[in-house]
């Protein structure tokens, strides 16, 4: 019975000196069929997402594809045609464009953006605001989200509703990626003048030289509200 004892103490001691690389080899040749599953199962994983991506990324060229087809039919020779042809291609683009406003991602940006710029010419600025807030929302921390509500902040401008307008402007000044942020400073200093607000005008017109471009024609004009404000006693 001792006999016994002393070899499995002797079996214990072995097992704790052995290498790291003998107990590695040890739990791999016991675990092999478990991590083999493992293995397999992360590859059918990968597999899945890069043929989801493939078929995701050409269903959406396709649905650009499409768009762009809307697009064409609307717009060529649209120079040489009479207000009856050109009311009855806005209705026949808008039509076609339905299938595409609720989706997501750029496909639905892009078709909302098409269907904006219809509405505009349309004078229907309370659907044109719809449709490029929509865009927005599809797109957005990108330089289409700025874009869209810049657009959205001028049908805003159309509709009378001032405030919503210089919301927008303001928001889309602060994106530094925004090529026309000067543009949008000076959009919401001409709206705060035309509200009385001559300080915040002030502000924003000097925001537009802060941005460093002295060749940008909305820099002179903004020199130009400031001298006539100065000028004026409206501010200091």
């Amino acid at each position: 019975m001792a006999d016994n004892i002393v070899k499995m103490k002797g079996a214990d001691a072995e097992k704790k000196n052995l290498s790291g690389e003998q107990k590695l080899g040890n739990f791999l040749s016991k675990n092999s069929k478990v991590l083999i599953g493992v293995l397999c199962a992360a590859i059918a994983v990968i597999v899945a997402y890069v043929v989801y991506f493939n078929v995701s990324a050409s269903l959406t060229r396709k649905n650009l594809d499409k768009i762009e087809v809307i697009e064409y039919s609307f717009t060529k020779d649209a120079s040489s045609i009479d207000d009856s042809e050109l009311a009855s291609r806005q209705d026949t683009a808008l039509k076609n464009l339905a299938a595409y406003l609720n989706k997501g991602g750029i496909v639905g940006a892009r078709a909302n953006m098409l269907a904006a710029d219809i509405y505009g010419q349309k004078k229907d600025w309370t659907a044109a605001k719809d449709a490029w807030l929509k865009a927005a929302s599809k797109r957005k921390g990108t330089y289409l989200e700025s874009l869209c509500n810049f657009n959205a902040a001028a049908a805003y401008e159309e509709l009378g509703q001032s405030d919503e307008a210089l919301q927008l402007y303001e928001k889309v000044s602060a994106d530094k990626n925004f090529v026309d942020r000067s543009r949008a400073y000076f959009n919401a200093g001409r709206l705060k003048e035309a509200a009385g607000d001559f300080e915040g005008a002030k502000l924003s017109y000097q925001a537009i030289a802060d941005l460093g471009n002295s060749n940008d024609s909305w820099n002179d004009l903004a020199k130009t509200r400031l001298l006539d404000l100065e000028n004026k006693g409206k501010i200091k």
